[in-house]
């Protein structure tokens, strides 16, 4: 399901009083991830690209000078721990703080986010967010 329906599957059953939480945790095993030096190189890569250009409006330039640290140092604990910690459950942990920090951005700015971290999902091929990112209603 596309996080879009995610989204609106969240937002209808929060009218209707249900949150995820009453449904349960996302339940699968836990998935050891493929971590060799092409992905590294792939994430090393997406952490020299420049972040955030294509934000619009006046203040692009400040959101970008402060947004853009918080996926770097997402990248930078990704780079730095993958090798000892090869599990999606590894990386989301590692995720959560930057998601954090953004879930309460400018839609511009969370979906942004939302690339870099698709981006890494990609990069390893980790299907899902395993239901840590339901409290800020973004999901994949």
């Amino acid at each position: 399901m596309s996080r879009r329906r995610f989204f609106l599957s969240t937002i209808l059953l929060a009218a209707a009083g249900i949150s995820y939480a009453v449904l349960g945790p996302h339940l699968r095993p836990e998935l050891r991830l493929q971590v060799d030096e092409g992905r590294l190189g792939q994430l090393k890569a997406l952490r020299a690209k420049p972040k955030f250009l294509d934000l619009p409006g006046a203040p692009a330039a400040e959101e970008r000078r402060r947004l853009e640290p918080l996926i770097n140092e997402l990248l930078d604990r990704l780079i730095a721990g993958l090798q000892a910690n090869p599990s999606d459950a590894w990386v989301i942990k590692q995720m959560e703080p930057t998601v954090e920090a953004f879930h309460l951005e400018d839609t511009e700015a969370r979906e942004r986010c939302l690339g870099y971290i698709e981006a890494v999902f990609k990069i390893f091929a980790i299907p899902d967010d395993r239901g840590a990112f339901r409290k800020f209603l973004i999901f994949w």
